[in-house]
């Protein structure tokens, strides 16, 4: 079981360097191709979360930066976060210790960048423990207490999890059809305005919040096991990149 904190969290080191001066990441930029050995949610071509309830939210998140908008963006990805999204928890992390929509707040960003680490993404854990390095001992105290006193109650995967799970399991069987059984013979419009068959966009496994974890939680060491580019410590997309050749 992953306890929170620097001295209980089964750290995962990177293989690459990282500079804790200059604050630096591993980039999750792909130079390889990735097979990740748990069941892909869905067809290729379309996203393999796009069911989530983060899904919209770090959509939104996104525009939101990018328009300089950070107050927006920041409320985005809190919402995001609720449903055990740990890149949405990263980026806030992020815009606390950037001032990004908020007072600038290490203490903060460090207890975000933990609670994003909790499942051993190789990226997440360096930034976590990057930022632990830089903090005094009273804000690594402060920090340690935000995280367990604010943010694990409420974000913690064992409880997070569970939260998305009966979230998305209500939203399919509110999805038109899916209840009948008729989803199949359903052509339907998403969210962006491309034509699908019912069969797809309501396929079972899009719908297992723990199936699209252990998928994603494959993808993400898979990318840790490459080569990789160091990057700037900055916002990272809620799905990973695979290889166009895969």
């Amino acid at each position: 079981m992953i306890t929170f904190g620097t001295k209980s969290r089964n750290k995962i080191r990177r293989p690459c360097g990282v500079s804790i001066a200059t604050l630096l990441i591993c980039a999750l930029t792909l130079t390889f191709a990735v097979t990740a050995q748990a069941s892909r949610p869905g067809m290729g071509a379309q996203p393999y979360n796009e069911h989530t309830p983060s899904y919209d939210a770090m959509i939104k998140a996104k525009r939101s930066y990018d328009a300089g908008r950070y107050f927006s963006a920041l409320a985005s990805y809190k919402s995001a976060s609720r449903w055990a999204d740990k890149f949405a928890q990263f980026n806030v992390g992020v815009m606390y210790l950037q001032g990004q929509g908020t007072e600038a707040d290490p203490a903060r960003a460090w207890a975000w960048f933990e609670l994003a680490a909790e499942r051993n993404y190789p990226d997440l854990v360096s930034a976590a423990d990057n930022v632990w390095k830089t903090l005094t001992p009273e804000q690594q105290n402060e920090a340690k207490a935000i995280l367990e006193s604010e943010l694990a109650p409420r974000y913690k995967d064992e409880i997070a999890i569970e939260r998305t799970t009966r979230r998305m399991e209500r939203d399919r069987r509110k999805a038109t059809g899916s209840r009948l059984g008729t989803a199949g013979a359903l052509t339907i419009v998403d969210r962006s305005g491309q034509v699908r068959e019912g069969a797809e966009y309501y396929a079972e496994e899009k719908w297992d919040f723990r199936n699209i974890i252990s998928y994603e939680t494959e993808l993400v060491f898979a990318i840790s096991r490459g080569r990789v580019e160091l990057g700037d410590l900055n916002l990272v997309d809620d799905e990973p990149e695979e290889n166009e050749d895969e």
